[in-house]
């Protein structure tokens, strides 16, 4: 009996002397790759902060939503999370995350002018700033220089007249060629929405309202679906990479991750493909993704959560991030070291994500998408006009949100 006392007694101390050391374990969710990574960073941290230890859980993505979930309605999660840039608004909405214009606004390494403007939006919800952007995707066009060069286009396609004028030389090279790839797979809201802000158009104007019948996203579906309509673009999927190997396809729009792909499944081609800025008409407005990080309200670790999310915005950080599992840094400075800037492909990652934005971050943007791919696939099919396309997505938008107009 006195020996189990002894030992009681023992830990009692240890947990004392651990405490007052500050002893501090960080518990963190992450998902995909990047989780099965993490703990290699994380030891980097831990080296810098004595008396912390990193507890990373891997989540399955496809798992990861009903997680964070369950996690929310129980009570138990982590102090900080991956969280991906289109589940910002919806687990937001939740009262789930720490709102950090606090920390923000007294950190040394943090600043919204550090990042590319089109990834810090995306951690901006109506709670406020809710997240720190960790990496970034963003979309660009690949295309085959050889086939291009055949149809008289010495440089990729730059503007909008550009893109259809290749797409339909391209196509008129032969049966089961077509001239680009628009990625249709039925829903495609994210596929289309570049091209309604290169015309300046916008989902929701700066007063709230709904704005999609105005003749700037009328004439971005009707230009989207030409391509359907006039069979440069298939209207079934296939194999891309291989396509693009081929020829098939010698046009279309994708993230970095495509680099590796290409390079991997299609080696007879090196040398005959590039990548460019998405052609534009007002602007070359992209599509950005990727992750931030979220500090959760119930984390009893903020400080030491935050400390963290800055060690992992510093460039420096940034750059071994990215020679570890390749995900392109959210921080603009990690763009000037040689690894990045010496590259030529990446480089135009870095020049496109400076013009590139974000959906709308908002609780039923997962609503507005299906509605957007319904109404343009629609118009694509030629079973409503752009004009009817676009009347008919503002009534499911208002319907969707709420709101009388």
């Amino acid at each position: 009996m006195m020996k189990n006392k002894l030992v009681i007694l023992s830990v009692f101390v240890s947990l004392i002397i651990a405490s007052a050391a500050g002893a501090t374990t960080l518990r963190i969710w992450a998902m995909g790759e990047e989780a099965k990574s993490l703990h290699i960073i994380a030891e980097k941290f831990t080296e810098e902060n004595p008396g912390v230890t990193i507890d990373v859980q891997a989540i399955p993505w496809s798992g990861a939503y009903d997680k964070l979930l369950t996690g929310i309605a129980a009570g138990q999660l982590p102090d900080i999370a991956q969280m991906g840039t289109t589940w910002m608004a919806p687990f937001a909405a939740m009262g789930a995350f720490q709102e950090l214009s606090d920390f923000i606004a007294n950190s040394d390494i943090v600043d919204p002018q550090n990042f590319f403007e089109g990834s810090w939006q995306t951690a901006i919800t109506e709670e406020g700033t809710v997240g720190i952007p960790w990496y970034v995707d963003v979309r660009v066009m690949y295309y085959r220089t050889d086939l291009l060069s055949e149809v008289g286009y010495d440089h990729p396609p730059q503007t909008w007249e550009d893109l259809y004028d290749a797409g339909k030389k391209l196509t008129a090279r032969g049966p089961q060629q077509s001239g680009i790839s628009l990625l249709f797979t039925g829903t495609f809201a994210n596929e289309f929405m570049p091209f309604a802000w290169q015309n300046g158009a916008r989902i929701i104007d700066d007063e709230g309202n709904v704005a999609v019948k105005t003749p700037e996203f009328v004439e971005a579906i009707e230009y989207y679906s030409r391509f359907f309509w006039d069979e440069i673009a298939l209207k079934a999927g296939g194999e891309l990479i291989h396509d693009f190997g081929s020829g098939a396809v010698p046009i279309f729009f994708s993230g970095p991750w495509m680099i590796s792909m290409i390079r991997n499944q299609v080696p007879q081609i090196d040398g005959k493909w590039d990548v460019a800025l998405l052609p534009g008409k007002k602007s070359q407005t992209s599509f950005v993704g990727g992750s931030n990080w979220v500090l959760f309200k119930q984390s009893r670790n903020k400080e030491t959560a935050w400390d963290f999310i800055e060690f992992m915005s510093r460039p420096d950080i940034q750059l071994q991030w990215y020679n570890i599992v390749a995900s392109l840094p959210a921080v603009v400075e990690t763009w000037g070291y040689p690894e990045l800037a010496e590259d030529q492909m990446l480089s135009v990652f870095g020049e496109q994500l400076l013009d590139a934005r974000a959906t709308p971050n908002i609780p039923q943007w997962g609503q507005i998408e299906q509605a957007i791919s319904r109404r343009v696939e629609e118009a694509l099919f030629q079973r409503k006009t752009p004009e009817q396309a676009a009347e008919d997505l503002h009534n499911d938008i208002v319907k969707i949100l709420g709101k009388r107009r």
